[in-house]
């Protein structure tokens, strides 16, 4: 488990709405560029073939449109429709693994009410559909096709997301075939071995389905690694000891690495030729890049930033976009760059994982189980002991991976002393601030909002504009919290830097209004060298310490 998936599990083990953004909130502070591009995706509604149908439905639910919105639920009957007794029966026989990936893309990211026992079926369906070397393609196709594979990866990732069992020989396999495709420079193309320019589309396919298969296949390493021989898994789900993962990781990351020094010294929206049929296409896999390795640049670009710029540049007026591919499937590539779509998938995978119990059915248990407690059913880790200082120790070390107990017993400790836990601790929250794991940043801006002090509140404010959405979001609580103004001014989730930065200027205008004169008092004087102790600040009205 990564400290980073600990630190979200803030958001399960306190479980303050505050802290978790909401999808009202989120549709309230998307960009004009989304809401354009939601509104035509809404007039094109469920014409179109089921699989640019499902991608329409995956468009509008990452962007927070409501499954109750009519066109959404055109969308999602005319998936429904394709469903049978015996299983999932494509619409189209030709391009049956594009068209079933959307659909379980679409289906995953529904709640689990909505979608019964449809995500088996569509998942077996691409199972079934894998070639013996690994990849997915055209039904005569028999050397594989890098899109299509990339898809079907897609599809089945967020199928295991959603509790499907996916086999792990079809990851091995598929990332055996997608680091067989590579071309010596490091790139991809759409048919491997048939020739074709190497493009950023179809490179970023396969740095993206190494990711995933990479990040599906860890937990079977991990397994191996510390198999307990005398615990009898209960959970069906739980990796198998029996098998035994061929691709390594040495070679996983020589094959990732190799394909983002290929992007990364060709990433210009200026030359759309390099990204293929589509620069939405190519986006959106940058996109998946970006989120599944935490990367903020590539090559020396912020890819986001720059991606949007294109975006929004390109949009046309009636909110779509337009290139090779139809103009339906065009902006919802655009919608899910702009939403950062696979980060909500990841942020939603960390809090379920966390909030089902990782260690559930006895995965990953270390071998000292006296550390180990039994909650509601569940294998948990037990708050740790001792000082805040040694938990703050663990957080900070990226070496140490008792990041779940440090985090339980900070938690632990506030629930009992409330913020004189956390008080003795404000520098070295404040300097957790500017640490590189967003984790950290985040467990730091939650401490520092639940101490109750106005001084933290300019350390607040200063990471309202990080590049983490769930940094921002436990700045902007911890700031309602000490204001006491619930609907304060925000910034929402998915706001944009411009809109963080309103948000943020608008946090200090009122804590300029607000800081008592006591704190003035002490700013004044520290500015003008003379010692705090000399005269002593106000006593609050009514007598008694300050």
């Amino acid at each position: 488990m990564t400290k980073r998936t600990v630190i979200l599990g803030l958001l399960c083990l306190l479980a303050l709405p505050l802290g978790t953004p909401g999808a009202g909130s989120a549709r309230a502070q998307q960009e004009p560029a989304v809401l354009a591009g939601v509104d035509y995706l809404r007039r094109a509604g469920s014409r179109r073939a089921v699989g640019e149908t499902a991608m329409i439905a995956l468009g509008l639910l990452k962007a927070e449109v409501p499954t109750s919105d009519p066109t959404l639920a055109a969308c999602l009957e005319k998936i429904r429709g394709r469903f049978t007794s015996g299983g999932y029966s494509p619409e189209n026989s030709g391009i049956d693994v594009y068209e079933a990936a959307a659909v379980a893309l679409a289906l995953s990211n529904l709640p689990t009410s909505e979608r019964g026992g449809m995500l088996e079926l569509v998942a077996s369906y691409l199972i079934s559909k894998q070639k013996p070397n690994g990849s997915w393609s055209y039904p005569t196709h028999a050397s594989g096709d890098t899109s299509i594979s990339q898809y079907a990866i897609l599809g089945l990732w967020e199928c295991e997301n959603s509790g499907v069992r996916v086999p792990p020989s079809v990851w091995d396999r598929a990332a055996q075939w997608f680091m067989s495709a590579q071309s010596s420079a490091g790139g991809w193309v759409y048919h491997p071995g048939e020739g074709g320019p190497e493009t950023i589309s179809m490179t970023a396919a396969g740095v993206g389905s190494l990711l995933i298969c990479q990040r599906q296949l860890s937990q079977y390493r991990q397994f191996q690694k510390g198999v307990n021989p005398y615990l009898t898994p209960i959970n069906a789900a739980a990796p198998s000891a029996e098998y035994r993962v061929a691709v390594t990781d040495a070679q996983l990351n020589a094959a990732i690495a190799r394909g983002m020094g290929w992007i990364g010294a060709r990433f210009n929206t200026s030359d759309t030729s390099i990204f293929g049929k589509s620069v939405y296409y190519g986006l959106y896999g940058i996109e998946r890049i970006g989120a599944l390795a935490d990367r903020q640049t590539i090559g020396r670009v912020d890819w986001f930033e720059r991606g949007r710029a294109y975006i929004r540049s390109s949009q046309r007026p009636n909110g779509s976009w337009n290139s090779t591919y139809p103009d339906e499937v065009n902006t919802v590539w655009a919608i899910l760059f702009l939403t950062k779509s696979t980060a909500k998938t990841l942020h939603r995978v960390e809090i379920q994982r966390l909030g089902a119990g990782t260690l559930l059915g006895g995965r990953y248990l270390p071998s000292d189980l006296s550390s180990m407690a039994v909650a509601g059913g569940r294998i948990i880790s037990r708050p740790m002991n001792g000082a805040v200082e040694g938990m703050l120790d663990i957080l900070e070390d990226p070496r140490i991976q008792d990041g779940d107990s440090a985090v339980a017993g900070i938690i632990e400790r506030y629930n009992e002393q409330g913020p004189a836990a956390l008080r003795p601790h404000k520098d070295r929250f404040r300097r957790m601030l500017d640490d590189r794991d967003p984790g950290v940043r985040q467990v730091a801006a939650w401490a520092l909002g639940r101490t109750g002090d106005l001084d933290v509140v300019p350390s607040l404010i200063s990471v309202l504009e990080d590049a983490d959405e769930w940094v921002v979001a436990s700045a902007r609580q911890g700031l309602q919290l000490i204001s006491r103004k619930i609907d304060g001014p925000g910034p929402g989730a998915d706001a944009t830097p411009e809109q963080k930065k309103a948000a943020a200027d608008a946090w200090r205008r009122w804590y300029d209004e607000a800081r008592p004169l006591a704190a003035s008092y002490r700013d004044e004087t520290e500015e003008t060298g003379e010692a705090a102790a000399a005269s002593p600040p106000p006593a609050r009205p009514g007598g008694g310490p300050s």
